[in-house]
């Protein structure tokens, strides 16, 4: 199983609770150092206390952000430059669970209801937020030198099963982590001959604080969980030397898969989606091909 390099940096969203807290434990335990990036500044200062108090020595920094607010996301990756001058991994992971983005659709009293504005927050920070965490990344990426492993930096997003499949209950849960799929297999292709990799991992549910723990219930009495070491055993396969790029590494239960594109009709719509890449690059100024 591929691993980091020892003092490698990893930035890490969400990163006081649930997946988040679990990747960053494991990458300490490889001999990384960590950013435990988090909404809750509190509950990330003290994770990081105790990641370096265990193992004596400074491994983890931690810094408060909302990864809706482009102004807080970028005051952490300078933060962590400053203190690390470099970041070899981000994993965007942050996120929320589904919230009611409409009232429920009941017609008898629907007239005598205003138009209501939507709660579009699912979405801005499942998938806005992510898109912050990868611009940074990004563009943080191309101001470095190749890392220890071979690498200008490595970007893994967080996604979820529902990035394939719909859900009546979760339509912004699922447009969001769709967007995520369909933006790292995108960028995968942009950055694939820079020393760049982009993927992500897609469980389906995970027991962590995302939601309820009456929620879980139900899955757990019917082993319909999936296990979060399994979970992690994916994302390590995007670490140190690994070349694996443009990949959707998803979970359900005991079952991993490597989720394949859509090509439904691709033979046919294959040169015009080529051919509109090149040309808007070149209006865009850009020289990639």
């Amino acid at each position: 199983m591929p691993a980091i390099s020892r003092g490698e940096v990893s930035y890490i969203t969400g990163a006081a609770s649930g997946i988040g807290r679990a990747l960053a434990s494991m990458l300490v335990d490889q001999g990384g150092l960590v950013v435990i990036a988090d909404l809750n500044g509190e509950a990330a200062a003290k994770f990081a206390a105790e990641l370096n108090e265990k193992a004596g020595s400074v491994v983890a920094i931690s810094v408060k952000a909302d990864t809706t607010v482009w102004e807080e996301q970028l005051a952490g990756f300078q933060h962590t430059t400053s203190k690390f001058k470099r970041i070899d991994y981000v994993f965007a992971n942050a996120g929320i669970a589904e919230r009611p983005w409409l009232p429920p659709f009941d017609p008898e009293t629907a007239a005598t209801r205003p138009l209501v504005k939507p709660d579009l927050a699912t979405a801005n920070i499942n998938l806005t937020g992510q898109l912050y965490t990868a611009a940074l990344a990004l563009q943080t990426f191309e101001r470095q030198e190749i890392g220890p492993s071979g690498f200008r930096g490595k970007l893994i997003l967080t996604a979820s099963v529902f990035g394939y499949f719909p859900s009546k209950a979760m339509p912004l849960y699922a447009a969001s982590k769709a967007g995520i799929i369909n933006f790292m297999r995108s960028a995968a292709q942009y950055y694939a001959a820079k020393n760049i990799t982009v993927n992500s991992v897609a469980p389906n549910l995970v027991d962590t604080p995302i939601a309820p723990d009456t929620l879980f219930i139900p899955f757990r009495e019917r082993k319909l969980l999936s296990d979060i070491q399994l979970v992690l055993d994916q994302f390590k396969k995007f670490l140190g030397e690994s070349t694996l790029n443009g990949q959707a590494l998803s979970i359900s239960q005991d079952n991993v898969w490597v989720h394949p594109a859509d090509t439904h009709m691709l033979e046919v719509n294959g040169p015009a989606c080529d051919l509109i890449s090149m040309e808007i690059l070149k209006i865009f100024g850009d020289k990639t091909q």
